[in-house]
């Protein structure tokens, strides 16, 4: 019996001997942990033998993964790839795999399955670079063995998660830059993926001032040409565009009431038209929604704005303001300097021209917005306004130049906007949701403006203002708000405003 306790006693020694000297392997991840993730940048091929499909394998866990893909084996059934890029000429369904060896446990690891489909189905574009602004377009067709089938194909816009009507086959740039991919659908089949690249809008180099817009018959107005911001006036020539006549110097008298247009001629270049008159200047709305990224029927409302910014077109300046009644990174800093005068209690929220009384309390239809729109756009404006913005390096400048068409009490205010922000948006199953006009800064020093002082008809008084950008911000996407405000007792209302890209300008403009 003693033997038996001693011999016990020597292998329990023993025992906790091996155990000290092979401590309990540290927690982590254990083969089976891990697993073998393949995937691929096109799900859909040309049958033409160039269209490729690139692969990516990773290993390891959700958290952490490494790319083995020049270690792994690509296999479409039995047949393997040189490689990890797939073309071919046949078309059809092919289904692949990846496999990979675990260098630790030597264990042969088999991954997910994907697809790839290879068809005769193609999409082409007339040009894979547009510019900014609703200035460029660019034209898709489809073919199918050969046939044009564009007018019974849909397309989509893979980055929006967009699909266009049956037949639609145009893509016009948006008001930031970008790149946009494009596939097209024909019975069962998804074709190519096509990219069409959206850079800013040039600068325009050649403008055309004057120093009074608002002219009754008998007075004089003064033109300056700048090109670059160069004062090129005497070399260059100004046409009146109504009568096609050239001035003789730079100055021009009214001779009867109306409207008369202009541009300058420099260097092969022309201007943009710029009107001088005694008429109404052109009056836009203000359209001031307060949003957020948690706001789930913000998604309805910002559709039904572009469709009646569509149907209404050059009338509407929208301003997207984000509240803090969710968490949301575009929250403006003078949020609550907002929100103590406009009331609001709920998301989307919309005022019109600042206007108390005239509002959409959640999301509208096109038509409701538009019959909220259409009574203010139709209300003479008091002033008109000519603005332009430069980025200097860092530092973004605004010169805005207000006339009066009514004597009144007026007070400018000056935003910055930026559009193309990508971020996740209650309501909308597209992680690449795009919010645009968002209120960035305001540049004055209220949202409801500086004041000018006392303005006469026709006179005018200017403001500069001055900002450092943040670095966030992409100055080639933003555009820079001008409007000018009235106060009548407590309310405030909005008399004109205009919009235009940074490094671009608005000019004064007659009805």
């Amino acid at each position: 019996m003693k033997a038996f306790k001693r011999l016990s006693f020597v292998l329990m020694t023993a025992a906790l001997f091996f155990t000290a000297c092979n401590p309990t392997p540290a927690e982590g991840p254990t083969p089976t942990d891990k697993a073998l993730m393949l995937s691929v940048d096109k799900a859909s091929i040309m049958a033409d033998g160039r269209d490729k499909a690139t692969f990516t394998v990773k290993y390891g866990t959700e958290a952490k993964s490494i790319d083995v893909t020049t270690d792994a084996v690509i296999k479409n059934g039995e047949t393997e790839l040189e490689g990890f890029t797939f073309t071919s000429t046949a078309t059809g369904e092919y289904k692949f795999t990846a496999t990979y060896v675990d260098p630790d446990t030597q264990e042969t690891v088999t991954s997910n399955e994907v697809t790839v489909a290879v068809s005769s189905l193609s999409l082409t574009v007339d040009t894979e670079s547009i510019i900014s602004n609703g200035l460029g377009k660019a034209t898709f067709t489809v073919t199918y063995e050969g046939t044009d089938v564009t007018s019974t194909s849909t397309i989509t816009n893979v980055t929006l998660d967009e699909e266009y009507g049956q037949g639609e086959n145009e893509f016009v740039s948006p008001n930031y830059v970008g790149e946009f991919e494009f596939t097209a659908k024909y019975r069962n089949l998804t074709s190519n993926t096509v990219k069409v690249t959206v850079t800013a809008a040039p600068a325009a180099e050649l403008r055309l001032k004057v120093d009074k817009a608002r002219l009754k018959t008998g007075e004089t107005a003064t033109f300056t040409v700048l090109d670059k911001g160069s004062d090129v006036t005497s070399s260059a020539k100004i046409k009146n565009v109504t009568s096609g006549e050239y001035l003789d110097g730079t100055t021009y008298t009214m001779a009867a009431d109306g409207t008369v247009q202009f541009v300058a001629e420099y260097d092969d270049k022309t201007s943009q038209t710029l009107s001088v008159g005694s008429g109404n200047f052109h009056k836009n709305v203000m359209v001031m929604k307060f949003t957020s990224v948690g706001c789930t029927n913000c998604v309805s409302m910002a559709t039904a704005l572009e469709k009646a910014n569509e149907a209404f077109p050059d009338r509407m300046v929208e301003v997207a303001i984000h509240h803090p009644m969710y968490t949301d990174p575009m929250v403006p800093a003078n949020i609550e300097d907002i929100t103590a005068y406009f009331t609001v209690s709920g998301l989307p929220m919309t005022y019109y021209d600042m206007d108390l009384s005239v509002y959409s309390s959640g999301a509208e239809s096109a038509s409701a917005i538009l019959a909220k729109v259409k009574p203010l756009a139709k209300v003479a404006a008091g002033v008109g306004i000519a603005a332009d913005a430069v980025v200097d390096g860092s530092t973004l400048k605004v010169n805005a130049e207000v006339t009066a068409a009514a004597a009144n009490d007026y007070y400018l205010g000056v935003m910055l906007l930026e559009n193309g922000i990508i971020h996740k948006q209650a309501g909308s199953n597209n992680a690449n949701y795009v919010h645009n006009h968002t209120l960035r800064e305001t540049l004055s020093e209220s949202i409801f403006g500086d004041s000018l002082g006392s303005l006469s008809e026709g006179q005018t008084a200017s403001k500069e203002y001055s900002i450092t950008l943040n670095s966030e911000y992409k100055a080639e996407n933003c555009t820079v708000v001008v409007y000018v405000c009235t106060k009548t007792g407590d309310a405030w209302g909005v008399s004109n405003i205009v919009d235009f890209p940074v490094d671009g300008w608005a000019d004064y403009s007659f009805e």
